[in-house]
């Protein structure tokens, strides 16, 4: 797998174990059409997206899809409720996982 800037490249089957801050967004359906903005992400919480664009909008990700554009200019579409939890907790869980996984091989 490739390597950008000493990061494992963002794939769609990856892009839920990635940090998202800093990659532009667009939120392409939600069930409040004042929702559907684009621009970069510049917070997550559990439940939220920090997006700036014209403004900063705090979007709800369990009502909420998104279309994250990768650093190689991939759009990956990602349904908010696979990315509910904090960050910091949605990545380890993904590496105990992979952890798990080899200790069974």
């Amino acid at each position: 797998m490739k390597l950008t800037r000493n990061r494992m490249k963002i794939t769609k089957e990856n892009i839920i174990c990635h940090e998202l801050i800093g990659l532009p967004v667009k939120v392409t359906k939600s069930t409040h059409k004042g929702y559907l903005i684009s621009g970069t992400v510049i917070d997550e919480t559990k439940n939220m997206i920090i997006i700036e664009g014209n403004g900063i909008k705090k979007i709800p990700k369990n009502v909420s899809t998104f279309e994250f554009t990768t650093p190689d200019g991939v759009k990956i579409e990602v349904e908010g409720k696979e990315i509910i939890g904090r960050p910091e907790d949605r990545i380890k869980n993904v590496y105990k996982i992979k952890k798990i996984r080899k200790s069974f091989k």
